[in-house]
């Protein structure tokens, strides 16, 4: 081996490292995800189903006006109309 092929390999030993340990970290990452059945029996899941709206999304008609646009329209008359 002469000394100019030496930094080529070294490189290219440190990119093969690099490449393993990212790989290593991508599949690590992605198989400690909770299953939604795990995140359930964790603590932050019982908070979570705790805190939950008893409605559900369904919130009241609070309009007391209904069809009537402009509550005004029957105490002030425009006149250009």
């Amino acid at each position: 081996m002469d000394f100019k092929s030496k930094p080529i390999i070294i490189v290219s030993a440190v990119i093969v490292v690099i490449l393993v340990l990212a790989a290593g970290f991508w599949y690590w990452s992605n198989s400690k995800q909770a299953t939604p059945s795990e995140e359930a029996t964790s603590l932050g899941g019982q908070i979570f189903d705790r805190t939950q709206s008893p409605l559900e999304g369904q919130v009241p008609d609070t309009n007391p006006f209904k069809d009537q646009k402009n509550p005004l329209d029957t105490i002030y008359k425009n006149p250009f109309e």
